[in-house]
C-alpha cells in the first residue's frame, strides 16, 4: 500500500511538471514586430459633449457615435518610426439627442496622412504624431491586443472647460 501511494504521488508530480507550456505563443510587442502594413477592419468613436455648471454638476448635452464600414484603408508602420495612412471608408454618424430625437448620416472619407509614431512597449501605447493639421487618426492609443495578425487600439480623450467633449475610439487593424 505504501508503495502504491508513493507511485501515485510520483505520477501526479510528473503530470503536474510536464503540463507546463514549453511553447510561448505570445508575440512580443516591439518596433520590429510592429512594422508592417495593415488594413483597418473596425472603427468606432463615441464623443460625448458635457456641460459643467459653476457648482461642478455635469450634464450630458449630446452623444455622437461614429462607426466605420466598407473599409479600404492601408496603414503602413515603418521600422524607422514613420507611418502613412491612405484609403477610403464609409463613416456613419449617429447623434443623440437632437430636436428630431436622433440624427443619422453617412459620409465617405478619403484619408491621406503621414507622420511619425512612437512605441512604448512597456506601457503598451503607440503615439501617432501627424504632419498635417487635420488627420483622421492621431494621438496616443493604448494597445489592447497585439499578435502576428491583428492589433486593437483604444484612445480615450477627456476634454476640459465648461463645455467639453470626451472621446473614446476603438480601431482594429489586421496585418496584410
Amino acid at each position: 500500500m505504501k508503495l502504491l501511494k508513493s507511485f501515485l504521488i510520483l505520477c501526479i508530480a510528473v503530470s503536474i511538471t510536464s503540463c507546463s507550456s514549453d511553447d510561448d505563443n505570445s508575440f512580443e510587442l516591439s518596433a520590429v514586430n510592429l512594422a508592417g502594413t495593415y488594413k483597418i477592419t473596425a472603427y468606432k468613436a463615441v464623443e460625448t459633449e458635457i456641460a459643467t455648471a459653476s457648482n461642478g454638476n455635469e450634464s450630458t448635452l449630446s452623444t455622437t457615435t461614429k462607426t466605420g464600414s466598407t473599409f479600404s484603408i492601408d496603414v503602413a508602420l515603418n521600422a524607422n518610426g514613420t507611418y502613412s495612412i491612405g484609403g477610403t471608408l464609409l463613416l456613419g454618424y449617429k447623434a443623440d439627442p437632437t430636436p428630431k430625437g436622433g440624427d443619422e448620416d453617412n459620409e465617405i472619407l478619403t484619408l491621406a496622412s503621414s507622420g511619425n509614431y512612437t512605441l512604448n512597449a512597456t506601457a503598451k501605447t503607440i503615439t501617432l504624431t501627424v504632419s498635417e493639421d487635420e488627420a483622421f487618426i492621431g494621438g496616443t492609443f493604448e494597445i489592447k491586443s497585439f499578435n502576428e495578425d491583428k492589433m486593437v487600439l483604444k484612445q480615450t480623450v477627456e476634454g476640459t472647460g465648461s463645455v467639453s467633449i470626451n472621446s473614446v475610439t476603438d480601431i482594429t487593424l489586421e496585418r496584410n
